[in-house]
């Protein structure tokens, strides 16, 4: 399909590109790429988003041209594309609404670039590998089987951005010796440092961060002899502590990091409902789990979505654990507290 997929962005002029609402390393660093590949290519690119770069990866260069509103210059750009491309997202509900109202006035073909599973099937083209580590992977074989010497630096350090985040540091099992190569490869074209990349994605939180750590850690609890943990964020706790929504990210690697601990859920309180995050460990496959609420991902990470208020989407998310933790062994472990 590489092939295919080419003469698809080769034989078109005018495109925009988008991925998922509140985007991660791989949404944002796959559209940066391909929209730069088609840049030097010759072609006219939107970069159109319902949500900024967070900032913990505004910083890589063409995070700025991300455009989040219908403006009439963007809306004229969209009548006029030939090809509207979505990167890193498979379905239509994940797109936030500047990119489903966008769609909605869009009559054109549409391309999908993904790896998850179970895409929906309004997409007129697609690129899929659900056993791709990143979407990164596929817009990196792509341009490497036109030329892999258009990969500058600037493509390079979102490629290698994305396939870093999306693969928890390169750690999950998705992790393959091409994933490996493939890194090797941007570095040697030109990409920021592993330590300079890691650095601005995970090593940029605020001074306020450590209050909603201290907030998080007093009421997680733990399920099933610790092997699971859950933690939730409410939307008072996030005002309380002065930290974005945006810095909750690194809060998942410090419950992982409990050795004990084999999944992993976090309820994030939003202004339209609760993004529930699943991590795990090994073989414990959570993106089923996700799917349950209409979420997905990856074995070892995947997102929901549920509007419920908090207290009901805990008990949700409970009552739906998958048969690896056995119904009848779903017991909240309790903890001594100290004062």
């Amino acid at each position: 399909m590489l092939n295919e997929t080419l003469e698809i962005l080769q034989s078109h002029q005018r495109f925009v590109i988008t991925t998922h609402q509140r985007p991660d390393g791989d949404a944002i660093g796959s559209q940066i790429s391909l929209g730069r590949f088609l840049t030097h290519l010759g072609k006219d690119v939107l970069l159109l988003n319902s949500d900024p770069a967070p900032p913990s990866l505004d910083w890589m260069i063409g995070s700025e041209k991300i455009q989040t509103e219908n403006t009439i210059e963007n809306l004229e750009a969209i009548s006029k594309a030939d090809v509207f491309v979505v990167v890193d997202a498979n379905t239509k509900d994940r797109l936030g609404k500047t990119v489903e109202r966008a769609l909605k006035a869009y009559k054109g073909n549409i391309l999908l670039i993904d790896h998850h599973t179970a895409p929906e099937s309004w997409f007129t083209w697609m690129l899929r590998d659900e056993d791709a580590a990143a979407t990164a992977v596929l817009i990196y074989d792509l341009i490497c089987q036109y030329d892999p010497a258009l990969i500058d630096p600037q493509i390079a350090t979102a490629l290698y951005t994305a396939v870093m985040t999306d693969t928890g540091s390169f750690r999950f099992s998705a992790v393959s010796s091409k994933v490996l190569k493939m890194a090797a490869d941007l570095l040697e074209r030109g990409s920021d440092s592993p330590s300079t990349v890691y650095s601005r994605v995970y090593q940029n939180h605020s001074r306020m961060w450590p209050r909603l750590v201290s907030m998080v850690f007093q009421d997680i609890t733990f399920w099933n002899n610790g092997r699971l943990a859950l933690i939730s964020i409410t939307r008072k706790m996030l005002e309380s502590s002065s930290v974005d929504q945006g810095e909750t990210h690194g809060l998942t690697d410090l419950i992982m990091s409990i050795g004990d601990v084999c999944v992993m859920v976090m309820l994030t309180e939003t202004r339209h409902g609760i993004k529930v995050s699943f991590r795990s460990k090994g073989d414990y496959q959570v993106d089923s789990w996700a799917q349950r609420f209409g979420g997905g991902g990856h074995q070892n990470a995947a997102g929901a979505f549920l509007r419920h208020p908090m207290y009901e989407a805990v008990d949700i998310v409970i009552d739906s654990t998958p048969e690896f933790f056995s119904k009848d062994t779903i017991i909240q472990d309790d903890l001594p507290h100290y004062t």
